[in-house]
């Protein structure tokens, strides 16, 4: 008997089989020069071909009908690619941030209507606050999130607060309108803020990273033990996020008009 589940993974190794017989040849290849290098059942290796050819993760050659790697493929890997380099800008300017405010950076981008920490660093402090690299955060209640949100239609917007609203403080935005005027604040501004709503007693600040068409691609933030968000302190956290946000958004090319 097969183990429930088993099947669906069976496929996706297969496929991840075929991709990679297509680039190590480096050369279209046939429908049987892939059933005899894998040793499968044609319909199987025919299947699997369609299946991914309507993803475009493959493409068929309408004369010769040999396959090759498809343009979606090129896509993931540009994807990962940018994610890596932004890390990779960010590690600088985000280590000036902690030396500069005292408190603990984090670079993320959205996944899934949450927040994705990318990349992260501490301040020298007794205080764990910030987010691990990989984990997700709620965008709704969160600055990293709400910039990040931010890029998104308010219908959009209201729908992530619908299916993931949960009441993490009594200081969180209740109502998926109220979330809605909210972002619209923060697109306004040009930052967000976090006033205790994800964690009782912290608060944090972020801004938006753009790319060279101006769209949002990431944020950067600060998040501490910040007293009040109307001190002289955070008002000049603010500032320093802002300052490394733009630091990067013109590393990936954006311009101000």
């Amino acid at each position: 008997m097969t183990e429930k589940g088993t099947e669906p993974v069976r496929a996706i190794m297969k496929a991840t089989a075929l991709l990679d017989l297509l680039a190590e040849a480096k050369r279209p290849l046939s429908l049987s020069e892939l059933t005899t290098a894998t040793g499968w059942a044609k319909s199987t290796v025919y299947g699997l071909l369609s299946s991914m050819r309507s993803c475009g993760l493959v493409e068929q050659d309408a004369q010769s009908g040999r396959y090759t790697l498809g343009v979606r493929l090129f896509e993931y890997g540009s994807a990962v690619s940018s994610t890596r380099s932004i890390i990779a800008l960010a590690k600088e300017p985000m280590e000036r941030l902690v030396q500069a405010t005292g408190e603990s950076a984090s670079l993320s981008m959205l996944d899934r209507g949450e927040a994705l920490v990318l990349s992260h660093a501490e301040a020298d402090s007794n205080f764990h606050i910030v987010s691990e690299t990989g984990a997700h955060l709620p965008a709704f209640c969160t600055a990293q999130g709400k910039v990040l949100l931010s890029s998104l239609s308010d219908a959009a917007v209201r729908r992530i607060h619908e299916t993931q609203f949960f009441a993490f403080t009594p200081h969180v935005i209740p109502t998926p309108d109220a979330l809605v005027s909210e972002i619209q604040t923060v697109r306004e501004k040009g930052y967000a803020i976090e006033n205790g709503e994800f964690r009782i007693g912290v608060r944090g600040v972020a801004a938006p990273i753009k790319d060279h068409t101006g769209a949002i691609r990431y944020a950067i933030g600060l998040i501490g033990m910040f007293r009040r968000v109307d001190s002289d302190e955070f008002r000049a956290a603010t500032a320093e996020v802002l300052k490394t946000a733009a630091t990067l958004s013109e590393a990936l090319g954006y311009r101000e008009n």
